[in-house]
């Protein structure tokens, strides 16, 4: 009986074979066959696997036969097509209906269209927790729009009352907020001690005392209140063209389970992964917390999200490298030596991103084709780039004090000049700080906050665009973990 039924699937998939098309009259392709073999079977998806994650290296004519997409580029999407092919789901690819032949007797299976991923709606009312952590003898939540400077109370704002102890004993004072009304908070003790002024957004939940920020005043932090759970942290190790190891980090969500297909996770890639998830490895003390600040989103109803941090290089001349596109003339800034970012790698960087650290990750992992690319000065100029080069493959892009100052306006121009935005594009998520206390936050201010005026003039559609800055803020991951939040929240229009 086993011998039976599996002849008969044998038989049903070898007649189930792709069409055959003759690409412009020249020889008959077997879309699909990448081992050329005459079938398409769940094998020709695997080498495409192997093939993105460099275990084999397939040669022209097998690439041609894999792209079933209908892309220019081989990509776990064709690997994802055939295996829907080799089970029935579609029983042809998307590239035979760009071919000039005749159409299918029959229509394709609604399942042959690629679902469209969304995120889940939040709650516009959430609720926020203050750790104080310093004993303030009273605690004021003062809660404003940022935009229209309107404030739901006046100076110090609303007493926060009813406490609860935490295991340290400390008092956790909570409060709800209605984050499409205020967007800004401001905690204080009624007189003259107060924190800095700290985005509430649909994925905020819990902030306590991290230490003296500029001017006087205190940087907060961020945690998901009430939970203990930190998630996971996958470390992979691959080969960077340049020829050094990389290493990548994965953080899951808490709650993922590999064995649960249905469940898909959106994913963000950002650079400087050694600096997002704890502060062993960080050079200012401080982390961009990503961790907290997903586990937060989900306490509030949102998706989990798997964040992917790619590390720099391990010396400061080889991140200049890496991290910066090679646009042009590199800017004269006074007192800088600028020598180490001219010629800048980053088009290798953004093609390992693309080619490598991407496909791993969407074979291994339970994602969807919900992807953001991120990252923070150097970091942030050069997760710009890669989004502005893969616009049909990021929903949004993160730039935080971007080094936009290592070329001048008339590159930018000549840059953006040459992208087409009039298809869909990413949403983009720009900050920067001016503290006077930083000068290198202050350089990077003015193109900073200038991208967006720039890429308006080049015909990018100006709401899938937001600018936002701080006065206090100086140029570290204690402020770019405050501002990750917003950056999450606004890029998934959440």
């Amino acid at each position: 009986m086993k011998k039976q039924l599996l002849s008969l699937i044998l038989a049903l998939l070898i007649a189930s074979t792709a069409c055959v098309t003759a690409v412009g009259g020249s020889t008959a392709i077997l879309w699909g066959d990448v081992d050329n073999d005459g079938q398409v079977l769940i094998i020709d998806a695997t080498l495409i696997q192997r093939h993105l994650v460099d275990m084999i290296r397939l040669d022209e004519n097998a690439q041609k036969r894999g792209k079933v997409s209908g892309g220019k580029e081989l990509t776990i999407l064709d690997a994802t097509w055939i295996q829907r092919f080799d089970v029935g789901i579609i029983d042809r690819f998307p590239v035979e209906s760009m071919q000039p032949t005749e159409p299918p007797t029959q229509p394709p299976t609604e399942a042959a269209t690629e679902p469209i991923n969304e995120v889940t709606k939040v709650k516009s009312t959430i609720p926020i927790h203050f750790t104080n952590n310093k004993s303030w003898t009273a605690v004021y939540a003062y809660l404003f729009n940022s935009d229209t400077g309107a404030a739901l109370k006046a100076w110090p704002g609303t007493a926060m009352t009813n406490p609860v102890t935490n295991s340290f004993g400390e008092k956790v004072y909570s409060t709800d907020v209605d984050v499409t009304q205020y967007d800004r908070v401001i905690f204080n003790n009624g007189a003259k001690i107060q924190t800095t002024d700290l985005p509430v957004t649909k994925a905020s939940s819990g902030y306590f005392i991290q230490g003296k920020a500029v001017g006087g005043k205190y940087l907060a932090g961020v945690y998901p209140y009430g939970q203990d759970k930190e998630g996971t942290i996958k470390t992979v190790s691959f080969t960077y063209p340049d020829g050094y190891k990389k290493n990548v980090y994965i953080w899951l969500p808490e709650g993922y389970d590999a064995a649960d297909k249905s469940k898909k996770y959106s994913v963000l890639y950002m650079c400087d992964g050694q600096n997002l998830f704890g502060q062993a490895t960080t050079l200012s003390g401080y982390e961009w917390e990503c961790d907290e600040t997903v586990l937060s989103l989900m306490q509030n109803g949102g998706d989990g999200v798997i964040v992917v941090g790619i590390a720099c290089g391990s010396t400061e001349a080889r991140r200049n490298h890496e991290l910066t596109p090679n646009l042009g003339e590199v800017a004269t800034v006074a007192g800088e030596d600028m020598s180490t970012y001219q010629n800048g790698g980053g088009k290798v960087f953004s093609d390992f991103v693309t080619d490598t650290v991407i496909p791993y990750v969407e074979q291994n992992y339970n994602t969807n084709s919900i992807r953001g690319i991120a990252g923070s000065s150097s970091g942030g100029i050069e997760a710009f780039y890669i989004g502005m080069e893969n616009m049909d493959k990021f929903r949004y892009i993160g730039a935080l004090s971007p080094a936009f100052i290592l070329y001048n306006k008339p590159v930018w121009d000549s840059y953006l000049s040459s992208k087409d935005f009039s298809g869909d594009v990413p949403r983009i998520y720009f900050y920067c700080g001016n503290s006077t206390m930083d000068m290198l936050e202050q350089a990077l201010y003015t193109n900073a906050t200038a991208m967006e005026g720039w890429l308006t003039n080049h015909g990018y559609p100006t709401d899938k665009m937001i600018t936002k800055t701080d006065a206090d803020a100086v140029h570290n991951e204690g402020f770019w973990a405050l501002y990750f939040p917003e950056m999450l929240s606004w890029c998934m229009d959440l």
